[in-house]
């Protein structure tokens, strides 16, 4: 039996960043269906360095298996070209949330968070990104 799908995301470029938008809480067919999505874009954008900014601000978090399958999305990213990488957490409690799998991101690529968009963008474009 097929699960349906708990959480949302939307994807779009701006620039050199893949802007990524989380909504509700998550499940593993949603990371699936996230992994599915960002690899075609990936590919679209042609393997060149580039950059994601999550934005965790309407995220209400995840199953332990949807986590670990964000971290293979995380890894295969990094693999196509990624390589820096901001979360936008609002609050004490997302960072909580998140922090193994920070830590982990940190050791793969240029990592940091950030409480709102245009802090993470900016951190984004001193990496050498093209923002717009």
């Amino acid at each position: 039996m097929e699960w349906s799908q708990h959480g949302q995301f939307r994807l779009s470029w701006q620039g050199e960043v893949l802007i990524a938008h989380y909504s509700g809480a998550w499940n593993d067919v949603a990371v699936r269906n996230l992994h599915r999505d960002a690899r075609a874009l990936w590919q679209q954008h042609g393997g060149q360095g580039w950059g994601m900014l999550s934005d965790l601000r309407d995220w209400d978090g995840a199953t332990p298996e949807a986590l670990t399958l964000w971290w293979f999305f995380f890894e295969d990213a990094v693999q196509h070209g990624m390589r820096a990488v901001t979360d936008i957490l609002p609050s004490h409690f997302h960072e909580a949330m998140v922090k193994e799998l920070a830590e982990r991101a940190g050791r793969l690529a240029t990592y940091c968070h950030h409480r709102e968009i245009q802090p993470g963008l900016d951190w984004l474009a001193a990496q050498g990104l093209r923002t717009a």
